[in-house]
């Protein structure tokens, strides 16, 4: 039996956060709907980095355990990582050029939904999250997993 690749697991999480997101959305409980549609995206577009850039999950030195976040050197050679919204939202977007990410790119240089999201709302009240976001980051979170699944059956960013 193959093993499953990074990439697979990502994008299996994807679909999984946006299924309980749209569950927890459709029930009216929106903090944590907001923080699964959050998750769904950063998988997804882990997912894309991995299959379609430079990026990787290699350990960052010869012997040492892989990494646990996806990295790619930087201008010095140094790892920089790509970990939470929105900052991956933004790194996607730069890291993706060219005819082969240009749709892609252009969703995410077109809007940031996800620029107040934050990983660590996970510990707040859920107070401030309003039916609005999550109803913006659901559309989309649902654009962003549209794209991803015509990358994988493709096997190209279009």
């Amino acid at each position: 039996m193959p093993q499953t690749s990074v990439e697979d697991h990502y994008a299996s999480a994807a679909i999984r956060h946006h299924d309980d997101a749209a569950y927890l959305h459709d029930d009216g409980r929106l903090p944590n709907a907001d923080h699964h549609f959050g998750f769904a995206v950063e998988c997804a577009l882990k997912s894309v980095i991995l299959r379609y850039t430079q990026v990787s999950m290699n350990p960052t030195k010869p012997g040492k355990h892989p990494s646990v976040k996806p990295w790619a050197p930087d201008a010095a050679g140094k790892p920089q990582y790509f970990g939470h919204l929105p900052d991956l939202w933004s790194d996607v977007a730069l890291l993706l050029h060219g005819r082969g990410g240009s749709i892609l790119s252009g969703v995410l240089a077109a809007s940031e939904p996800f620029d107040t999201w934050s990983v660590d709302d996970r510990y707040l009240d859920g107070t401030t999250v309003t039916e609005t976001e999550v109803r913006s980051r659901r559309a989309a979170t649902q654009q962003i997993l549209s794209l991803h699944q015509q990358a994988l059956i493709a096997g190209v960013l279009t």
